[in-house]
């Protein structure tokens, strides 16, 4: 049995274990989207990012909220998305693209479809950062088969850590984590880590910071990575409670090989309650 199988075991077992005291301890507790501010008043901002640009925050969503995430990013691709928070410390998410989509040419679709698990361990309180574990195998840009990889690595197992505060009207938060992609048929292996950064300037413009280290896609055979990880950041645009749009920034280390070029690209994330 291979390692990703017996994690992907383990995690099933854990959450099959947990879940229902949590959702029985947590069914009549109201959970306002804005709860991650302490001082905040409620519809003051839309939720918490779940992922920065590409790296996990330690956020979920509430029980009975999901939303629906559309990423535009280059030569035409397109990567559809949605969550569900069955509880409000886990969610459960697919997603699926393609290259091309946009255009004339013939769109050439993923090879598989991307799932997203995430369980909330610790929740955020005034003194206390929040924690969570989770598992995503989607990755991002083109999949190459010669050695069964996105061009970026998907984060595979994780976990991360998550602290925000709320002063004069500013809200931020600071995440960071470790991950363990399977993605290794270019013979990298081995954990890899990540930082991030947010910061709210009013109730709808903020700024997204991420860089992971690409600990896992340095070496001088990588078909992809250079040795200088990976940095993104992007402007958040809350348009309202139920409508973000994202406009990214990519790729700012030039850390892919034959790509000079800074990645522009367009996300836009719709959230509803059921």
């Amino acid at each position: 049995m291979s390692i990703r199988t017996c994690l992907v075991l383990c995690i099933l077992c854990v959450l099959t274990w947990s879940l229902p005291a949590w959702s029985q301890y947590h069914e009549d507790e109201p959970r306002d989207i804005d709860s991650r501010y302490p001082g905040a008043r409620p519809g003051d901002f839309a939720p918490p990012p779940r992922y920065l640009i590409t790296a996990p925050t330690a956020s979920t969503l509430p029980r009975g909220h999901f939303d629906i995430t559309l990423w535009a990013f280059g030569d035409g691709g397109v990567l559809g998305s949605t969550s569900i928070g069955l509880a409000n410390r886990f969610l459960i998410g697919v997603s699926y693209g393609a290259e091309s989509f946009l255009g004339a040419s013939d769109p050439v679709w993923n090879d598989r479809v991307g799932f997203q698990l995430k369980l909330q361990l610790l929740e955020e309180k005034y003194k206390v950062p929040a924690i969570a574990v989770g598992y995503d195998d989607q990755g991002y840009g083109p999949w190459i088969d010669s050695v069964s990889r996105y061009v970026i690595k998907s984060k595979g197992a994780y976990a991360v850590i998550s602290k925000n505060f709320y002063t004069l009207n500013i809200a931020t938060g600071f995440h960071g984590g470790v991950n363990y992609s399977f993605e290794d048929g270019d013979g990298e292996q081995g954990p890899d880590a990540f930082l991030g950064w947010d910061i709210h300037y009013n109730h709808e413009i903020s700024l997204l910071v991420e860089y992971t280290l690409g600990l896992n896609d340095n070496q001088s055979g990588s078909p992809v990575g250079k040795g200088r990880g990976f940095l993104n950041m992007a402007i958040r645009w809350e348009y309202s409670r139920q409508l973000v749009l994202e406009f990214i920034l990519s790729n700012l280390t030039q850390n892919i090989k034959n790509v000079d070029n800074i990645g522009r690209q367009v996300r836009i994330v719709y959230l509803q309650e059921f």
